[in-house]
């Protein structure tokens, strides 16, 4: 894995940079050049370091190419394909000016711990002696009585437990299933009884039924036969009898007379009704109102405006965010307030105009309760014209008749009403009329009679229905007659079938309720299902400790192979003894101790990392580093170095380039960032390529 591009349009005091370096790559910048954002748009995209460090803040368009395994892969990416390294391992990638730890240290964590994390690669922080506590701590079990926890120790009881009691209740299902039989075949037998009862309320259904349809049928009949009597009316034997008195009187011209004066007097009392609608509509303007105010439109949804404001707002929003043009979104932005600006204006006027004109419908309802609309109240007053009109034309039609009547004899108008009447009945005579009014009550009353009975079956007053309800009783004549006389005697044997049941019923229901109510459980099959779940949550409960106790075993091996695997970095052949012990000439030996690391000088004394001088801690960091990435890289991978040789004496400096020299000859990658032009021209010395900010 090595960088092959860094573009950087521009971040910071850099603009328009674009490198490519080599396996052996110095940069060498002065100060104010753009070094430290360099390094940061490294640090950013490699290390996904936060922005809030940063100098310069997020470097946005900046990007990284790395290579691996003959693939280019530009970074910072959403989604990646690399397997960019660990946070921990992204310790030893980097080494800032003058500070070559590779932990921090202000987490209170042993330095050997993080190292052994860092190489099993299971997270940070997490040690063997971790994950093993966290794995009995995840199944319950006390790590040194090898026992479960209190908690899980009751609930485990509680379930063996339960386990016994469900086991004793199983044995009991075998009799509730017998008397579940006999429950079926009650059930069976209440079934038949049933339908027995089904089959004699059907046919009573199917009697009812016809005789239903035979008296509907003679009532329909009645009432086609009531149709020939119509012209035979009360009102007419009773006109006729007045016209024959008033014949015999000789005062036919009188009652005429007096019918026409009543017929002026209901005009009048008409034309009087008009007259005062027709101020009403004068006085409030009613009909000037039509012309002036029109149909009320409907009031426009806020939605659509609401929306055009939202979607505009988010747009104009999202433009400070992303790549979104900012001025065009404002102005869309605008253009949708002054859209909602002018909706508002809009459904003002409207809502305005429909209060007007719900103020003249409400005076306009004063006088014609019923209309709903302008458009009804212009016909009605039209209507109203009109009938006044018709009126004043009838009034004058009815007084000409007075007068005409007044000098007529009456005789003419009476014998013209009787010879009406003969024409309306045509009956010649009045007794051939009252003959045929007491026909007409006979056929009234008997359809009255039928209308009590079918009502008393529909309980429906409207013989419109009647047809429609008497057709939804249709009922399918059985094909064999019932012995209805055997009612009484099957429905105390459904009775006592029925008491049967419900006892079973009961008893079977308190056996289920139990099951329920201490178990849990719903049915029998629930039963064994959750016997058997018991007794295997058990056995897996027996099989977690088993497993616990041999990951802790698996554990401790592996926790002494990766001590080995450790050591194989400190001693041998590129070990980080061997580059220490060139680099200094002093110490002969690197070991752990203590959790950390301890040096062995040329005369056997032991001194631990602090004890040496801060030059010294970071050359063997440095050689720590590049000893443990030719282990976990072998296939090579890249160094970023920033003024890592700061401290370091000249003899020593000529040793440690010399060191990178050789770990970039091993396939490996070498970015060096400095500010001194002596290291420049030392690094120059030993083949690398200069790149000048």
């Amino acid at each position: 894995m090595k960088i092959k591009e860094i573009n950087i349009p521009a971040y910071g005091p850099i603009t328009d940079l674009l490198i490519m370096p080599g396996d052996f790559e110095c940069i060498f910048g002065l100060n104010e050049t753009g070094k430290t954002a360099l390094v940061e748009v490294m640090t950013h995209s490699l290390f996904k370091r936060t922005a809030a460090t940063l100098r310069y803040g997020k470097p946005k368009e900046a990007t990284v190419t790395v290579a691996e395994d003959d693939k280019l892969y530009k970074l910072p990416a959403k989604k990646l394909d690399i397997a960019l390294p660990p946070l921990d391992i992204a310790g030893l990638l980097y080494v800032q000016a003058s500070d070559s730890v590779i932990f921090d240290e202000n987490t209170g964590e042993k330095f050997w711990d993080r190292l052994k994390t860092m190489f099993t690669s299971i997270g940070k922080g997490i040690t063997f002696a971790r994950l093993d506590a966290k794995i009995f701590e995840a199944v319950k079990i006390q790590p040194k009585k090898l026992d479960w926890e209190k908690e899980k120790k009751q609930y485990i009881d509680q379930q063996k437990q339960r386990l016994q009691d469900l086991g004793e209740c199983i044995k009991e299902i075998g009799v509730i299933e017998k008397e579940q039989k006999q429950y079926q075949i009650l059930k069976k037998k209440q079934h038949e009884l049933n339908s027995q009862i089904e089959d004699i309320e059907k046919y009573k259904r199917y009697k009812v039924f016809c005789e239903l349809s035979k008296l509907y049928e003679s009532y329909l009949a009645d009432k086609v036969h009531l149709n020939d009597y119509e012209r035979y009316k009360d009102e007419y034997f009773s006109t006729w009898q007045e016209l024959s008195a008033k014949e015999k009187a000789g005062r036919h011209d009188e009652v005429q007379l007096s019918e026409v004066k009543k017929e002026i007097i209901e005009l009048e009392k008409d034309m009087m009704e008009l007259k005062r609608k027709e101020d009403f509509i004068a006085a409030e303007g009613l009909k000037e109102c039509i012309t002036r105010v029109q149909e009320k439109e409907k009031l426009p949804s806020f939605l659509y405006p609401l929306l055009i404001v939202a979607v505009s707002s988010i747009l104009f929003i999202l433009s400070f965010f992303t790549m979104i043009p900012r001025v065009p979104s404002f102005i869309i932005f605008i253009l949708s307030l002054c859209i909602f600006a002018f909706f508002v204006y809009r459904r003002n006027t409207i809502k305005k105009a429909i209060t007007t004109k719900d103020k003249w419908l409400k005076k306009a309802k004063r006088l014609y309760p019923d209309i709903i609309n302008l458009k009804q109240l212009a016909e009605r007053i039209e209507a109203t014209e009109r009938l006044k009109i018709e009126k004043n034309t009838l009034m004058t039609e009815k007084k000409k008749i007075e007068k005409r009547l007044a000098r007529q004899q009456n005789l003419t108008a009476i014998t013209r009403g009787i010879s009406e009447l003969r024409d309306k009945t045509g009956l010649a005579e009045i007794d051939d009329l009252k003959i045929k009014l007491n026909e007409k009550k006979k056929i009234e009353q008997s359809i009255n009679e039928k209308f009590g009975k079918i009502y008393g079956i529909l309980s429906e007053k409207d013989d419109r229905k009647w047809e429609q309800m008497i057709t939804k009783m249709k009922t399918k004549k059985p094909a064999q007659e019932p012995d209805i006389s055997s009612e009484k005697e099957i429905g105390d044997e459904l009775q006592k079938v029925t008491s049967a049941l419900n006892a079973l019923e009961q008893k079977i229901e308190v056996f289920n309720r139990t099951l329920q109510t201490s178990f849990n459980i719903m049915d029998h099959r629930d039963a064994f299902i959750t016997y058997n779940k018991i007794h295997k949550e058990l056995e897996a409960y027996d099989i977690e400790k088993k497993a616990a106790v041999t990951a802790r075993k698996i554990l401790q091996e592996m926790s002494s192979e990766l001590d080995e695997y450790i050591q194989n970095i400190l001693k041998g052949s590129d070990s980080l003894t061997e580059y220490f012990r060139d680099i200094t000439g002093k110490y002969v030996e690197v070991r752990i101790q203590h959790k950390n690391f301890a040096v062995v000088n040329k005369d056997g004394e032991v001194l631990h990392i602090n004890e040496l001088s801060s030059g010294t801690q970071d050359q063997l960091l440095l050689c720590f580093r590049i000893a443990a990435l030719k282990k976990l890289y072998p296939g090579g991978c890249f160094l970023l170095l920033d003024d890592a040789f700061i401290f370091a004496d000249w003899q020593r400096r000529n040793k440690l380039v010399g060191l990178l020299k050789k770990f970039t000859e091993d396939g490996n990658q070498v970015i060096y960032l400095t500010s001194d032009d002596h290291t420049r021209d030392l690094l120059r010395r030993y083949g690398a390529h200069i790149l000048t900010l």
